[in-house]
């Protein structure tokens, strides 16, 4: 993990050149597992109720899942750009970027936390850094998704972004099913 954030082209072309998809799949399992642990724990400590601990449940078999269809959508992609999907060793690759999450679920025990130690600054400031968590994990899965195919930074930044756009028209198109239930009354 340390020479991802020091060296991250070189570490993830060195993964592709050796591709373990055993080793991607430890790693997202065990990033679902501390992240549940920190999140239940922040859950806990914040004394959140029982759709926090459901969600926290939840967060292995979503990044799982969120891993394998990366690679669906990925591979995709890079059919689409002329490129032969090689979605075990892709698979492999992203599976080492996931480590990197574990960071959400600790600010999330910081700003659970913050109401008995630093109240109000320490929870913003422990915010703040959420988003540079994820920019830097999404950063990481262009530059894995650059050492498999080999493909220039702009290329491998729009075949990256493929999953969150799926996400985001799921997501989108979820509101307006729950907006037309709820102005139908059905909600």
């Amino acid at each position: 993990m340390l020479a991802q954030i020091a060296h991250p082209l070189r570490a993830l072309n060195a993964a592709a050149a050796n591709s373990s998809l055993a080793a991607g799949a430890l790693a997202v399992a065990v990033t679902g597992v501390v992240s549940l642990g920190l999140d239940l724990t922040a859950a806990l400590v914040g004394g959140a109720g029982s759709a926090a601990i459901g969600l926290s449940i939840a967060i292995p078999v979503m990044l799982a899942v969120f891993w394998l269809v990366s690679a669906v959508l990925i591979g995709a992609g890079a059919r689409l750009m002329g490129y032969r999907p090689e979605r075990r060793r892709l698979l492999a690759v992203t599976g080492l970027t996931f480590p990197v999450l574990v960071m959400y679920a600790v600010i999330a025990l910081l700003q659970a936390a913050s109401a008995h130690w630093g109240g109000e600054l320490l929870a913003t400031a422990a915010g703040l850094l959420a988003l540079p968590s994820v920019c830097w994990f999404v950063a990481l899965n262009a530059v894995a998704v650059r050492a498999v195919y080999d493909t220039a930074a702009l290329s491998a930044v729009a075949i990256t972004l493929m999953p969150y756009a799926a996400l985001s028209a799921v997501l989108l198109l979820l509101v307006i099913v729950l907006s037309v239930l709820h102005s139908a009354g059905a909600v």
